[in-house]
């Protein structure tokens, strides 16, 4: 079961590990990656071992280099463009104004924008997915 990024964001530190089956070039996003409060059963079971395993923070916006089933931890020899995590994100996070959502990082060539009540988003990246919703 894939997580949201507002979860993906509370446990950015976790390992990561592919919800279900991603193509080689997938560009990771929350919705590829497994909810990391399901891991100690799944290695209880010997279903899962994350050792080794990059973070989900290090994950989102990384292209995997090769197709890989679900459930397979996420490491460097998997992926490229892997993300630097640093703590001043967390520290821009608290400095926000209240009310004021934090930044989000999108990989290179996406676009969103916010007209007329309806949100635009555009990843050039992959297959030039373009996504609109009403806000």
């Amino acid at each position: 079961m894939s997580i949201s990024l507002e979860y993906a964001m509370q446990n950015k530190d976790k390992p990561a590990v592919l919800c279900c089956r991603a193509e080689q070039g997938t560009v990771l996003s929350e919705h590829n990656l497994e909810d990391p409060n399901l891991f100690p059963d799944l290695i209880d079971s010997g279903l899962l071992n994350t050792d080794g395993a990059l973070t989900i923070g290090q994950c989102i916006g990384a292209t995997l280099t090769k197709t890989a089933d679900s459930l397979t931890p996420l490491t460097a020899d998997l992926l490229e463009n892997i993300q630097e995590v640093s703590d001043d994100a967390e520290e821009a996070e608290e400095a926000a104004p209240a009310g004021e959502a934090p930044a989000m990082s999108v990989p290179a060539g996406t676009q969103v924008s916010f007209t007329g009540g309806v949100v635009r988003l555009y990843i050039a990246e992959g297959k030039d997915i373009a996504i609109e919703f009403p806000v």
